[in-house]
This record gives structure tokens, C-alpha cells and sequence, in this order.
């Protein structure tokens, strides 16, 4: 599953420990309640906040990667129609296959929710050391 560290009980017995893969920081800066630290997510939590965070990163808003992003919220203000949910998919798929390595079989669902001027978006995936399948959904809204 993924890397683990090996030790030894004083009978000679193994002990296995998991090693977490990823790590980042969450966008709301939680704090733990005991170590008023802040609480990293880990694992498959930091790949969701991955995935989220490339679909709604616009080109040239990372410094030094003017490629990385998407022009999926620029496609907000476009007719709310069927084409423009096909090129959210695509822009989505795009972003996503170019610059997520740590995730595979890429399932991306638009539904156009034109009553409150929003895309209510659905992508599955799998991440590449996991088993199960994930998911993650967000709204992107119009904020004029």
C-alpha cells in the first residue's frame, strides 16, 4: 500500500507503522483543540484538496507556472447550456491528467444548476496507492 516502517518488540515480534505519502496544510487553517497547532491534512484528504484546488486555479495565478490551471471559472459567465458544461468537462479532464500524477481513472460530472447560476461538479478518481474509488464535489458559483 504505500511505504512502512518496520521495528521490533522486545519478544522479536514486528511492528508495522503506516507512513503518511502526502501532506499539506488546509485552506481554512484549522487548529487542533490540544495542540493549537495547526492540523495537516494527510493522505487522500490532501489529494482531494489537490484536485480541488487545480480546477479552480486560473492560468498565470501561480507564480513561475503560468501553465498550471484551469479556464474552468472564466467558463462561468458563458451561456449556461450543454456546450458549456462539455468544455468544463474537458478543461477539467485537461488540469486534471496534466498536472495530478497521484490520481487515475478521472470521471468528471457537470450539472448545470442555471436556477442559482451554478455547475454543481463531481469528480471520481482513484488515487494511485488506494483501492477504493474517491470522489469530491464542489459548487463554482457566479459572484456577479
Amino acid at each position: 500500500m504505500g511505504n512502512n516502517l518496520s521495528d521490533y518488540n522486545r519478544d522479536g515480534s514486528s511492528i508495522v507503522a503506516q507512513k503518511n505519502l502526502y501532506r499539506d496544510l488546509p485552506l481554512a487553517f484549522t487548529i487542533h483543540p490540544n495542540t493549537s497547532d495547526l492540523t495537516a491534512l494527510t493522505d487522500i484528504d490532501a489529494v482531494k484538496q489537490s484536485v480541488k484546488n487545480l480546477v479552480l486555479t486560473n492560468f498565470y495565478e501561480r507564480p513561475f507556472e503560468p501553465n498550471m490551471g484551469s479556464n474552468v471559472t472564466s467558463l462561468l459567465f458563458e451561456p449556461a447550456d450543454g456546450f458549456t458544461s462539455m468544455a468544463m468537462k474537458s478543461e477539467i479532464d485537461r488540469v486534471l491528467s496534466e498536472h495530478e500524477p497521484r490520481i487515475n481513472g478521472i470521471l468528471v460530472h457537470v450539472d448545470d444548476e442555471s436556477e442559482r447560476n451554478a455547475y454543481h461538479i463531481t469528480i471520481e478518481f482513484n488515487v494511485v496507492f488506494s483501492s477504493q474509488r474517491q470522489e469530491t464535489n464542489f459548487y463554482l458559483e457566479r459572484t456577479r
